[in-house]
């Protein structure tokens, strides 16, 4: 999660655990890899806001320094290196194991029966099916906000859900396969084509 600098993972720390099969209940929960990324995922929204503005002002900069330098580079050579430009695309992702310990955090606001749980892509919204009474249905956490709220009744036996690179949430429930977009909530069912 968060471009490689967490994992998401399900635990009963804090849940009831399974003593003589009666079932556990568990959390989702983030471990951040560096603390970076675990320090900007603490910002309240106003800090987070001003972050992200002055990064895109640092990207701007970069990219006008950057086409400066390849017209140059241009000129004076125009073959490429692929192996060079292989490395340029394989991101680094930076593993601090000093203190691991201390940066977990704990995503959902209570331990219940899940399914399974998804962080949005770009780190601001936990979706995760649970069952609390009946069958398992569809939460949503903010996590800037620390607001929780039930997005869909599914009242499902068992549950499921995938998210696709673009950040759309592909949920299987009982017999059907809905489609919820990035960018809204709206579920839609998914038509099955057959090979």
């Amino acid at each position: 999660m968060l471009d490689g600098n967490a994992i998401l993972f399900e635990t009963d720390r804090y849940g009831m655990r399974s003593h003589a099969s009666w079932g556990s209940l568990s959390d989702a929960m983030l471990v951040f890899l560096n603390q970076d990324a675990y320090d900007r995922f603490r910002l309240n929204k106003e800090d987070y806001e001003l972050l992200k503005e002055l990064e895109a002002e640092q990207k701007k900069a970069e990219k006008k320094e950057a086409a400066g330098k390849a017209k140059e580079e241009k000129k004076k050579d125009d073959k490429k290196d692929d192996k060079a430009d292989e490395k340029k695309a394989a991101k680094e992702i930076n593993v601090e194991l000093d203190g691991i310990e201390d940066r977990i955090v704990r995503l959902t606001p209570n331990s219940s029966n899940m399914a399974s749980a998804i962080l949005s892509k770009d780190g601001e919204s936990l979706y995760y099916l649970s069952s609390f009474e009946g069958g398992f249905d569809l939460w949503k956490t903010e996590l800037r906000k620390h607001n929780t709220r039930l997005l869909h009744k599914l009242n499902s036996g068992w549950a499921g859900m995938e998210m696709d690179e673009k950040g759309n949430i592909f949920l299987l429930s009982g017999s059907s396969i809905q489609k919820m977009a990035a960018a809204g909530e709206k579920l839609t069912p998914c038509a099955i084509k057959p090979r």
